[in-house]
């Protein structure tokens, strides 16, 4: 058991520690805007009059990516479905319209099949990683990306040994369900209440309060522009800020 302190604010009895991945762990920022474009831009070769529609339903804003919008957050299949949404607009039944997303996606990811590779830790993550883990904590992942991203950013850069599990987005349910807080814990032993979660969205924090656990730790290290949350008990700006000691 640690204690974590963020902003003077103590979580004592800490057990676990459960991050979310892009964003938190991960530099996606300018991935996630590249492959916004690259979908929105297959979707139009259909459809010219939709792109700007998308780009703004993914959250690209300009040269950067809004951190709290649907690329950035949602699931593929939250974001798919969303692309969907527009293009049905466009008199295009349903399961149609499905079937065009669902094939601009694949075709616009062809040039991004290697993720891990563009999106490295952000800094200093790799060194809270390995403290709280030099401290006894169990380390799990819960992210709105797929479970093999998840599996290749933790072996392309070596942290596989530091968590005992990780939940992917494509493994309903998802956050910020209580229950994928629930699954997680008890696949690592511990209780709820004794367990933080770090993220950099709201459904983060959400899943926390609904969940159960001893709270939540905002983090807005990963963005250009911080995201503002409202769901997190404190908000960090660098991993440098956390503190950690014996419970």
């Amino acid at each position: 058991m640690v204690q974590l302190w963020c902003q003077g604010r103590c979580f004592p009895s800490v057990a676990a520690v459960i991050f979310d991945k892009d964003g938190t762990l991960a530099d996606v920022a300018h991935y996630l805007r590249w492959v916004a474009i690259a979908r929105a831009v297959k979707i139009a070769e259909h459809f010219p009059n939709l792109k700007a529609l998308l780009l703004q339903a993914f959250g690209v804003i300009g040269d950067h990516l809004d951190p709290t919008g649907l690329q950035a957050v949602g699931t593929r299949q939250e974001n798919q479905i969303a692309a969907a949404a527009l293009v049905a607009t466009q008199q295009v039944p349903w399961v149609s319209a499905l079937e065009l997303v669902r094939t601009a996606f694949e075709a616009a990811e062809l040039k991004f099949t290697a993720k891990a590779a563009f999106t490295p830790p952000l800094p200093g993550v790799i060194e809270l990683v390995q403290r709280l883990h030099g401290r006894g904590c169990a380390l799990a992942i819960i992210s709105s990306d797929r479970r093999s991203e998840i599996e290749a950013f933790l072996d392309t850069y070596h942290l596989k040994p530091f968590f005992q599990c990780w939940q992917g987005g494509d493994e309903p349910p998802t956050k910020p369900d209580p229950q994928v807080l629930l699954r997680v814990c008890d696949r690592l032993g511990v209780r709820p209440n004794q367990t933080v979660v770090i993220g950099d969205a709201d459904s983060d924090g959400l899943m926390a309060q609904r969940g159960g656990a001893a709270g939540s730790i905002g983090v807005t290290w990963g963005w250009h522009r911080p995201p503002v949350l409202n769901y997190c008990d404190c908000i960090l700006a660098s991993p440098l800020e956390m503190q950690i000691s014996a419970d």
